[in-house]
């Protein structure tokens, strides 16, 4: 019995180490923020982004597809940019694509938080006074290291 009880054991523990989702975004709570500091984006005077936001969006917690709420600010602009992502698992990572052709993106597990990866393609936001992209080779906006942070946090 002992044997079998260790045998399920084992057999389990990959399905859940693989599972990306679970390991990056285990409730609807699940939160990620980094904002950069004067100091940061002096080193890197063409990286746009001041702030960056990520979690599941609460109204889309889905079994086959998770629904991620982002929100960015940039520099030279106190306007909150905000979309959704789609993604799924692939291989140890998320693929994300943002809704209305906005781009993608890839995150995996980062020993602070996540590590996101733009795609070749600029991430591409509406606001409220019109259309914003970055990455995708244009800007120093290629990957982002994200700290998780309290729900609470996130816009």
């Amino acid at each position: 019995m002992r044997r079998l009880a260790l045998a399920l054991t084992l057999a389990a523990t990959p399905a859940l180490a693989d599972n990306p989702r679970a390991q990056m975004f285990p409730s609807d709570a699940s939160c990620y923020l980094r904002q950069y500091d004067a100091a940061h984006l002096a080193g890197h005077p063409d990286q746009m982004v001041t702030m960056i936001a990520l979690g599941p969006d609460q109204g889309n917690w889905e079994a086959d597809v998770l629904v991620l709420k982002i929100a960015v600010q940039l520099r030279d602009s106190l306007e909150l940019f905000q979309s959704y992502a789609y993604c799924d698992a692939e291989g140890g990572l998320l693929a994300c694509q943002l809704e209305g052709d906005g781009g993608g993106f890839h995150l995996k597990p980062h020993a602070k938080g996540l590590f996101m990866m733009v795609g070749e393609e600029a991430l591409g936001f509406e606001g409220a006074d019109g259309f914003v992209t970055f990455g995708g080779g244009f800007t120093d906006d290629a990957a982002f290291i994200l700290p998780p942070v309290p729900a609470d946090s996130c816009p």
